[in-house]
């Protein structure tokens, strides 16, 4: 495998218009213009970086067979720990980097198959086809980085490679997505897959789940301990309702940002206060402790078959495991098309309603921008109530946590609703073409839709 410097040579020449300006004194387009020439310019780079990582894999893996190691040889424990210390990242920063340059010429482990003559090529002399091409095609472009490449092709991997039509929307999504969220999609890709086996996963994490406290020589206790999704649904929606309560205050009150590990603090003490609670209770633990809303079909809360999921989690649940949960807290299963709450109620009130609030979380799953979860958000009029008389209804409504909602009414964008989409569209300051980008959970689907016309 070798590889090519002309794409770097371009991306720098776009940065060149703002070569030795004052970077305070750009105006704001070219500050972002010019921000993601770099950005591009350092994903071409790690290209670069990670097909020379593979190859370094390769050879020591195929040296320490014969009871060497390239690694080694040169002072390092691994290859990982190599280009590790080389690039000054992490040991998972250096497996991302090897496994995406092996996409480009080899499959991606540090090894060679059969056919291949240790270069990237087939016995013949022709160049290797990729084993992902179009993740492949997409990194080598620098449309989307090593961490990426690397998470899609571990993603299809686990589901036995897809098809391409998966491929192909995963790299779509790649493209457009921080890699946060574009974790979210593919554990909902990978879940999705193999019921059978997220439902063996969920006995496993939940005989593995435990909680140990250790009080240190400085007289402080260390917490610490790994929860199951169905556990961690419950405590999670009650502590970030006690960070969002507080900080809420904090603005009412005047009292200015929040100081470095406030939110942690908040999390400590709503601890402290539900366990005096619970020992002052005649029956501490009994009856319903929190409120938990879950989502999936009738069909599925019937029969325990099936997948959803929790508003306080990207990890999908199976239907087994919220039947399970419904024993313990209170549950709130949203049925679509149901009728059993009314969810228009035009402009007799100005407030969102429980039940309406409830569908716009299984619409939007969050703020229906940045995805934050549901319990720092708070539902908003996109037709402003006293403006413009906007009815308080779902194509009205939309979850948006502090941060986004000032930044949609204050820097020109204009938001787009329906029951099940909902659809950003940025002034022409920040995108001249003006095209809407999609919100909610539908931007986190492989098979989202297009933008509206």
């Amino acid at each position: 495998m070798s590889f090519s410097l002309g794409r770097i040579v371009q991306a720098v020449n776009a940065l060149r218009a703002f070569e030795s300006r004052a970077v305070a004194r750009l105006a704001e387009a070219e500050l972002v213009a010019a921000h993601d020439a770099a950005g591009r310019l350092l994903r071409l780079v790690e290209v670069v970086v990670s097909i020379l990582a593979a190859e370094i894999a390769r050879r020591n893996d195929a040296a320490r067979e014969k009871g060497g190691g390239l690694a080694r040889r040169h002072g390092h424990g691994s290859a990982k720990g190599m280009v590790a210390k080389s690039t000054g990242g992490t040991a998972g920063a250096a497996h991302d980097l090897i496994n995406a340059g092996g996409l480009l010429g080899g499959d991606g482990d540090g090894e060679v198959d059969d056919g291949d003559d240790g270069a990237g090529r087939e016995k013949g002399g022709a160049p290797r086809r990729p084993r992902y091409r179009h993740i492949a095609t997409a990194y080598e472009c620098g449309d989307i980085s090593a961490a990426a490449a690397a998470l899609l092709s571990q993603t299809l991997d686990q589901i036995e490679g897809g098809d391409e039509d998966i491929e192909l929307r995963l790299v779509g999504k790649a493209t457009r997505l921080s890699l946060m969220d574009l974790r979210k999609v593919c554990a909902q890709v990978t879940a999705l897959w193999d019921q059978a086996q997220t439902e063996e996963r969920d006995v496993r994490q939940r005989s593995a789940r435990y909680l140990s406290l250790t009080e240190g020589a400085d007289g402080m206790t260390r917490v610490s301990g790994v929860l199951d999704p169905a556990s961690a649904a419950v405590i999670k929606t009650f502590l970030d309702a006690q960070v969002k309560a507080a900080f809420q205050q904090r603005r009412k009150q005047g009292w200015g940002n929040a100081e470095p590990g406030e939110a942690g603090r908040i999390r400590v003490d709503a601890l402290v206060a539900l366990s005096r609670h619970a020992m002052r209770c005649d029956q501490p633990g009994s009856g319903t402790s929190t409120e938990v809303v879950i989502r999936l079909d009738l069909e599925a809360l019937r029969t325990g078959i099936g997948m959803g999921g929790c508003d306080a989690l990207a990890t999908p649940l199976t239907a087994g495991t919220m039947r399970r949960m419904a024993v313990d807290a209170r549950i709130l299963p949203v049925v679509l098309g149901s009728g059993s709450q009314p969810l228009d109620v035009g402009y007799s009130l100005r407030s969102f309603t429980p039940a309406q609030r409830t569908a716009l979380a299984e619409r939007d799953g969050g703020c229906a921008y940045c995805h934050a979860p549901v319990a720092w958000c708070d539902a908003h009029h996109i037709d402003w109530w006293h403006e413009h008389l906007g009815p308080t209804n779902l194509a009205n409504g939309v979850l948006l946590c502090v941060s986004c909602h000032h930044r949609i009414h204050d820097d020109g964008w204009t938001v787009r609703a329906t029951a099940t989409e909902v659809w950003f569209t940025p002034p022409a300051a920040v995108d001249p073409r003006q095209v809407p980008i999609q919100g909610g959970k539908a931007a986190l689907h492989v098979d989202a839709a297009g933008p509206p016309r």
